[in-house]
């Protein structure tokens, strides 16, 4: 018997759970439950039998459950009887509901990019001190899921900088994930790929870079790369810092300057 009473109660909070979500209150599950185990249906007399509660009651329930399609009433010799519908009825009313909320989805989506255009745009600086400066900001280039990002970068010394253990992570980890990086070398910097197995292949398709070199009055001291709205600065081992700024605007500036000098720059 206890059996049987844990079961009756299992089935109805998990009965409960599921004509919740299509708006039912905890008396109309009752009532819907009742009718339930009533295979040729049921008058509200012989449910309020049931479920010891008065017809009027009753009726304002059968009335909430019919207008959400969750039972029917015929009229038969003695009055009306009420049914549970039908399991692909219900299963359509939960379809209904999926729909309504995918579309909902798609709507809020919508107007949480909107609002995002319109409202002023608040820049944020995080600044990494040593010594996992590169990590943190490596990290955070992954996270971003930039698929194109823009580097200057002295190359020369940030292989001596940032410890070969980062390098080969960050090199496997962005391969992996398709983010491929347009870098810049200063002349006075650049490096022989083969001394340096942690950059990973030369081949642009296999190691998903492109590097072209600056002209040669152009120098460069500290490295720095833009994906999306950020700006990560990578200082060398004399000094061992690094930041993110988060600003649309000199992201903005910096990849206009980026393409510049890309433009006059020569390839490898």
């Amino acid at each position: 018997m206890l059996l049987s009473i844990c079961r009756r109660q299992s089935t109805y909070i998990n009965m409960h759970k599921l004509l919740k979500q299509l708006n039912c209150t905890e008396f109309e599950t009752k009532t819907f439950l009742a009718l339930l185990t009533e295979t040729k249906g049921a008058s509200v007399v012989n449910i309020s039998k049931k479920l010891k509660l008065p017809r009027t009651t009753l009726y304002g329930h059968l009335e909430s459950l019919m207008k959400k399609g969750l039972v029917r009433k015929t009229i038969g010799d003695r009055g009306s009887i009420f049914y549970t519908e039908t399991i692909t009825n219900i299963q359509e009313l939960y379809e209904e509901k999926i729909n309504q909320l995918k579309k909902s989805q798609k709507e809020i989506k919508k107007i949480m990019e909107n609002k995002k255009s319109i409202q002023s745009y608040e820049p944020k600086f995080i600044i990494h001190d040593k010594p996992r400066a590169a990590e943190m900001i490596f990290r955070d280039v992954l996270r971003s899921k930039e698929k194109q990002t823009y580097w200057f970068w002295p190359v020369k010394e940030m292989v001596e900088s940032i410890s070969n253990n980062t390098y080969e992570i960050f090199m496997k980890e962005r391969i992996k994930r398709g983010i491929w990086l347009n870098v810049l070398w200063p002349d006075s910097k650049k490096i022989d790929f083969s001394e340096h197995s942690i950059l990973g292949p030369k081949e642009k398709e296999k190691s998903l870079r492109r590097v072209k070199i600056l002209p040669k009055e152009i120098d460069q001291f500290m490295g720095y790369g833009i994906y999306g709205s950020k700006v990560a600065f990578l200082s060398t081992k004399r000094e061992h810092y690094g930041f993110i700024i988060d600003s649309i605007e000199l992201s903005n500036t910096l990849k206009k300057q980026f393409d510049y000098l890309w433009k006059q720059s020569k390839k490898i």
